[in-house]
């Protein structure tokens, strides 16, 4: 069955997000996701579901397509939600997003597209030597996240990674952040398991998150700032150790969201 579908694209630091604005059950997220990402002028590196977007029904609430967490999606939905509540210039709003056991507070500027975003702590950080390579693993439930240095972003390397991960802690998600100390960037790679789709993304929320959160206990107490560079942009990260836990970690940037647009997908009975 062929169905017109509505959707919106966000464009935070270039972790472009395909919004799906129509009701779908779960069981058609995984098709009508592949669907719309396949589409290459869209440029998607992933596909939420907005369940409510003006919080009629409570707070506003959106689900990623294998309800994972992404802190870009998060930030970018909660923007979408303050400009649907008609919010004029700077607020905070409150939403509800898949894979954060808590609803997450969002600052944002509906005039200047800002958004800053208190993302959820890592259940655990903590070090483990892979294929004889120090790194460190932050976890977060929906996803989790190893921070490595100095080693290529491969495909081979990544999925050498994956598996091991996989294996050993089947998350719903995982991701790889490649550190290079010599030029101070990221290159973000990750894979959602119910939709089995590998990205090389163009920026990552919670994998700066993580990055920022395992380098700021590597420096020890007080709040940190580090500017993360990644292939499509730039997200500002600060994180806040106190004894020894960081305690809170913020991304922050402008997000870039197109007018609501139809493309056709088709849907199995």
């Amino acid at each position: 069955m062929k169905r017109n579908v509505r959707i919106s694209v966000a464009d935070p630091a270039g972790n472009i997000t395909i919004f799906v604005h129509d009701k779908f059950d779960r069981k058609h997220y995984p098709e009508v996701a592949n669907q719309l990402l396949d589409i290459k002028e869209l440029r998607g590196e992933q596909v939420a579901y907005i369940i409510d977007l003006e919080g009629n029904e409570g707070l506003p609430k959106m689900e990623m397509c294998g309800l994972e967490f992404c802190g870009n999606a998060s930030r970018s939905f909660a923007l979408m939600a303050a400009k649907a509540q008609g919010r004029k210039g700077n607020s905070v709003i409150t939403v509800d997003v898949s894979g954060s056991d808590e609803p997450l507070d969002v600052e944002v500027n509906t005039d200047t597209n800002y958004t800053k975003i208190k993302m959820p702590r890592a259940l655990r950080v903590f070090d483990e030597e892979i294929f004889g390579i120090p790194a460190q693993i932050a976890d977060y439930g929906g996803i989790m996240h190893v921070v490595i240095k100095n080693i290529e972003a491969t495909e081979e390397t990544f999925n050498k990674y994956k598996d091991y991960i996989n294996e050993k802690y089947d998350p719903p998600a995982m991701g790889v952040m490649f550190w290079d100390e010599k030029s101070e960037t990221l290159a973000p790679v990750v894979y959602v398991k119910d939709v089995d789709t590998t990205y090389f993304e163009g920026s990552c929320g919670s994998g700066s998150t993580a990055t920022a959160t395992c380098f700021g206990l590597l420096k020890g107490e007080g709040e940190h700032h580090l500017s993360i560079p990644q292939p499509a942009g730039t997200i500002d990260t600060t994180c806040v150790v106190r004894n020894g836990v960081a305690e809170e970690v913020y991304i922050e940037g402008p997000v870039g969201l197109t007018d609501i647009i139809e493309k056709e997908v088709e849907i199995e009975d």
